[in-house]
């Protein structure tokens, strides 16, 4: 039996809005610990799926799972997204039935799921979900992964986020210097996480790269006390490290293009981007309250920089700095 999970994040390069990291870990049965994982998407054929319907129709009968650019786009909408993520929620009992249950549920801690900007308060009664999901079909779907995926031996963990949100993160860019090594913090307490709870299992890892860095080697060794990292490959692509403690072992892959490859960090970065997406809703209603005349953003540079630029003057009267808005480079 073996552990397999993926990180992944969403919301690294935008101007505005938070940057959520989330993990998924799965329970595979056929794995031996520390082996190369399986394709986990070619276990369940008949069930997963990578893809959604050319033109984005109807959904179908399969659960959509890949890297969640692929699944989510202003105009495709969450269905497809919020579909995937709530048939593989490992919660039990019925769903969370509004957005602060979800984000309650899945933060590693208390700053991911609540914060004093007030553009994230939400709404009278809370955001419904699901949002654009059919809320009839989700337990059918739930029902039949559970059965299939116990058929094979396949089981989901965990899942769970870090929300960083704009004060925190100008926060700590401002003590490193750098948006990466923000990133990396949690990143790294993920790692730390799952080190804590299925070393003894040696677990293999999957992470998404993001920046140009190939060497994680000196990162690794300043997290984890007692333990020997050793570098197996350090190339353009992938980097993979294998660590060994007293009781407790992990092999590590940081790779170019991961969620595409791995169905952990697809399911990491379905997650991740579902919840930004749902943040985000917030932060627009927040905003069209204040200024209905102003097109909403999803945050990114180009259209985050005229959202910015055509907001000015309503920070000025609420008395908001515009460092309280805008995230560090």
């Amino acid at each position: 039996m073996g552990i397999y999970a993926g990180i992944d994040e969403s919301g690294y390069g935008p101007l505005l809005g938070p940057l959520v990291i989330a993990r998924s870990v799965f329970r595979i049965d056929s794995m031996e610990a520390g082996a190369p994982p399986p394709c986990l998407w070619s276990m369940l054929p008949q069930l997963l799926s990578r893809r959604v319907r050319a033109g984005g129709g109807e959904p179908g009968t399969r659960i959509p799972v890949n890297d969640s650019k692929l699944l989510y786009s202003p105009a495709r909408g969450l269905r497809h997204l919020e579909r995937g993520v709530l048939s593989l929620l490992p919660i039990a009992g019925p769903l969370p039935t509004r957005a602060a249950e979800l984000l309650e549920y899945l933060a590693v801690d208390p700053e991911s799921c609540t914060t004093t900007l007030p553009w994230y308060g939400d709404a009278p009664g809370g955001t419904a979900l699901p949002v654009q999901a059919a809320a009839g079909e989700l337990p059918g779907l739930r029902e039949a992964f559970s059965r299939e995926a116990g058929r094979v031996g396949m089981r989901v963990e965990e899942l769970r986020s870090s929300v960083v949100f704009e004060d925190r993160f100008n926060q700590m860019v401002g003590q490193t210097r750098s948006k990466a090594r923000c990133a990396w913090h949690f990143v790294a307490g993920h790692l730390a996480a799952i080190w804590e709870r299925f070393g003894e299992q040696e677990p293999y890892v999957v992470v998404d790269r993001q920046g140009g860095r190939k060497g994680y080697g000196p990162l690794l060794a300043g997290m984890f006390s007692r333990t020997r990292i050793e570098i197996l490959e350090e190339t353009p692509a992938i980097s993979r490290y294998r660590l060994t403690g007293p009781a407790r072992r992990m092999h590590l892959e940081v790779r170019v293009e991961a969620e595409t490859r791995h169905l952990p960090v697809a399911f990491a970065s379905m997650a991740a981007k579902y919840l930004r997406e749902l943040l985000m809703m917030r932060y627009q209603d927040y905003w069209r309250r204040i200024a209905p005349e102003i097109r909403p953003t999803a945050g990114y540079f180009s259209d985050g920089s005229r959202f910015l630029q055509e907001i000015e003057p309503h920070l000025s009267r609420l008395g908001f700095p515009r460092e309280l808005l805008v995230r560090c480079c």
